[in-house]
């Protein structure tokens, strides 16, 4: 599966789709880099923190990040 964007190393988060891996980006920044310096929440960091969550929880985030209203 080839996306518009690419991610080196991408792992399971390659099979998401763009816009899912954007709302999850989001809910990273918002609870897991609100403490980060500005120049750290970079995509790439958001990717590194998700693939560190892993899929299951990665997907509950994402479901929160949905229910709350986070588009992207």
């Amino acid at each position: 599966m080839t996306h518009e964007f690419d991610i080196p190393n991408a792992g399971w988060i390659g099979s998401l789709k763009h816009e899912d891996l954007r709302r999850l980006r989001e809910v990273v920044r918002r609870v897991h880099m609100q403490h980060y310096p500005a120049d750290r929440c970079t995509d790439w960091e958001c990717d590194r923190i998700i693939d560190g969550l892993g899929p299951d929880v990665a997907m509950k985030e994402l479901k929160k990040g949905i229910d709350a209203g986070v588009s992207g």
